[in-house]
């Protein structure tokens, strides 16, 4: 019998007050950009850590791994703040809104799930951690400087409360996540 394989992220989820004031964004950069493939403001979300695509029979290890590395860690607050693009705004690739990590404890969350995921096979990723929210990927050329405009943007405070294991379709209307396992940050609430 063949494995079912599944195509999973991990992530912090953005409230839904904060999606609308984000949606609201998105609206306004719509009507400056071309040939950018928009994401789902339902679908907002702070990556972790990106598995790919996972064998159904690990899922049980990758819990446990999260649970483990997310144990000693207590509810916190980023910051919404800033936009622009990766790998620059002259040459954007895809298009962000920045999440401020000033006392580095999203980065801690970051550092925990690496270590824990190494175990079941998932290697360290190669580039920086960098907190964001993904607005936009681009396929054309195009100006982008409006994004140097949203540096100063603030969409507030975010708390992190919990760390969802999310299964990911890609669609031809785009990327639907499904949240699959949820770890409470500072124990069961």
């Amino acid at each position: 019998m063949k494995a079912n394989v599944l195509r999973l992220f991990i992530a912090v989820p953005i409230p839904q007050g904060m999606k609308e004031s984000l949606k609201v964004l998105q609206a306004s950069w719509k009507a400056k950009a071309q040939g950018v493939r928009w994401v789902k403001p339902e679908g907002l979300h702070i990556t972790l850590k990106f598995l790919g695509n996972v064998h159904e029979e690990k899922l049980e290890g990758i819990k446990e791994a999260m649970r483990k590395a997310l144990s000693g860690f207590a509810p916190f607050e980023v910051r919404v703040k800033g936009t622009g693009a990766f790998p620059s705004t002259k040459n954007p690739r895809v298009l962000w809104v920045g999440v401020k990590d000033e006392k580095g404890k999203l980065k801690g969350l970051f550092n925990a799930l690496e270590k824990a995921l190494q175990k079941w096979g998932f290697p360290r990723e190669d580039r920086p951690f960098s907190p964001h929210l993904t607005l936009g990927r681009v396929k054309g050329k195009g100006d982008f400087s409006f994004l140097e405009e949203g540096s100063d943007l603030d969409f507030g405070p975010l708390l992190v409360e919990e760390v969802i294991l999310f299964k990911s379709d890609l669609k031809p209307e785009g990327a639907e996540y499904t949240p699959l396992y949820a770890v409470p940050l500072g124990g069961e609430r």
